[in-house]
């Protein structure tokens, strides 16, 4: 089977990181936080949790993700936000396309986001359904 790569991208994030890394260790064949310099506990914290922490300068987001692609060493790439969070049945729908993957070539998927504010699920405005290239 193909092994999958999740990659994290953050600056000071110490108070949102763990969780996202426990979204991903558990079945990620890697989890890369690719960090730009940090002067909290961001990258500590995700070393003690078993993330390769990989230090990039940031020169906006587009170059921060080339970089934070060209760091993984796995044929797919999930991209995941610090404030993001994997669930279960996200995990699943991905391993699912990973095991039967018959693409001849390159390949994306879009995956549909729940977007919160102060605790509530924004269902208008232009936020649902968010999809993002994971």
């Amino acid at each position: 089977m193909s092994k999958v790569s999740c990659y994290i991208i953050a600056f000071n994030e110490a108070n949102k990181i763990r969780p996202a890394i426990e979204s991903v260790i558990e079945w990620a064949d890697e989890v890369i936080l690719c960090d730009s310099h940090s002067t909290d506990e961001t990258a500590s914290i995700a070393e003690s949790l078993g993330a390769r922490v990989v230090q990039i300068d940031f020169h906006g987001f587009g170059q921060l993700r080339n970089d934070a692609i060209a760091a993984c060493q796995h044929e797919w790439i999930f991209s995941l936000d610090s404030d993001e969070r994997c669930t279960p049945e996200a995990r699943d729908e991905i391993l699912s396309i990973v095991r039967k993957n018959e693409a001849d070539g390159p390949v994306a998927y879009f995956m549909p986001r729940q977007n919160y504010l102060l605790g509530r699920w924004v269902k208008h405005s232009g936020w649902n359904p968010d999809y993002r290239q994971p």
